[in-house]
């Protein structure tokens, strides 16, 4: 009996790993996955190729999702450290495709402040809502620039070599 309280401090910490595992379970529904993969395809990037950077949560109203092309950060030289946003094409009206229905419809642009100062872009993004093939409603925002906490797609190298991040 000396011993029994070993067998519960290890059950204890096994319900808090089991806790912590399932706060990190991808809880997207496949649909959900599925639509994000269709947008993520729209993106043209002007360069050879981009990476698409995604964020979605669930608010009391529908899905909110977020899509932006990843930016590259430059390694070495005089501009070492600095992020370059990716320039690209996106087809609207393939975005359209993608609804059943469309409730709203927007472009927003918004002109940081600090962003002029430093010379960053400022914040531009399509807003749209609306119901999908089988009724899900989702909002869906397209970033023409990545925010602040996504990190790079890609590292550049002075010598020209990219690596994916």
């Amino acid at each position: 009996m000396a011993h029994s309280h070993l067998p519960i401090q290890h059950l204890m910490k096994q319900m808090e790993n089991f806790a912590s595992d399932q706060t990190n379970i991808n809880c997207r529904p496949s649909w959900l996955s599925s639509f994000v993969d269709e947008v993520a395809d729209i993106f043209n990037p002007h360069d050879e190729v981009g990476r698409v950077g995604f964020d979605c949560q669930f608010t009391e109203e529908c899905w909110e999702v977020g899509l932006f092309l990843g930016s590259t950060e430059i390694v070495g030289g005089q501009r070492d450290g600095q992020y370059i946003a990716a320039s690209f094409q996106f087809d609207l009206l393939q975005l359209l495709d993608r609804f059943e229905s469309v409730n709203r419809f927007h472009f927003h642009y918004q002109e940081d402040s600090a962003a002029a100062v430093a010379s960053t872009p400022a914040s531009a993004y399509i807003t749209i809502e609306g119901h999908l093939a089988d009724l899900e409603i989702v909002r869906l925002n397209v970033y023409a620039t990545p925010p602040e906490e996504a990190g790079p797609g890609f590292r550049k190298s002075h010598d020209g070599k990219i690596d994916t991040v």
